[in-house]
């Protein structure tokens, strides 16, 4: 089964967030609306959680969605398998697989960082031999690395 957001996993955002969502809900689809602004930096973003969405592809799973929409982009990451809370202020969802992994690192004062399909032996890589393109990605995600293999 795909994953999804459960009400404790939307709590655990809020928290996190300081930020109550709207929620809707039709045809066996959750969305969970955040808008989050920063005053001193005047950035604003928008969050979106959506449980059961048809990504397309024959026999294709319904899966978690997350979207962010700044001023400077709008970031999807498709077939969210898991998200972890990072201290102190920011959210890692994530999408992997045994070889790769994407991630959307969303912050509480409106920041969003995006990784796509990285290696994931990188995120356990002696940084010094890495090339250096790729320290970014790769330290980023690095926290993510006792969470997935838990899930494995």
């Amino acid at each position: 089964m795909a994953f999804t957001f459960s009400s404790d996993d939307i709590a655990g955002i809020v928290q996190m967030l300081g930020s109550a969502p709207q929620h809707h809900t039709s045809d066996g689809h959750d969305e969970y609306f955040f808008n989050l602004s920063n005053e001193q930096t005047r950035q604003s973003l928008t969050l979106t959680l959506a449980n059961n969405v048809e990504l397309g592809g024959e026999g294709s799973e319904r899966e978690a969605l997350v979207i962010a929409q700044t001023q400077h982009g709008y970031f999807e990451l498709h077939g969210c398998t898991a998200f972890m809370v990072f201290e102190p202020d920011e959210i890692i969802f994530i999408r992997a697989d045994g070889e790769r992994i994407s991630g959307m690192v969303v912050g509480k004062q409106c920041t969003c960082s995006m990784f796509v399909d990285v290696c994931r032996e990188n995120l356990s890589a002696n940084y010094a031999e890495l090339d250096p393109r790729l320290l970014m990605s790769a330290m980023q995600l690095s926290v993510t690395e006792v969470m997935l293999s838990m899930e494995e």
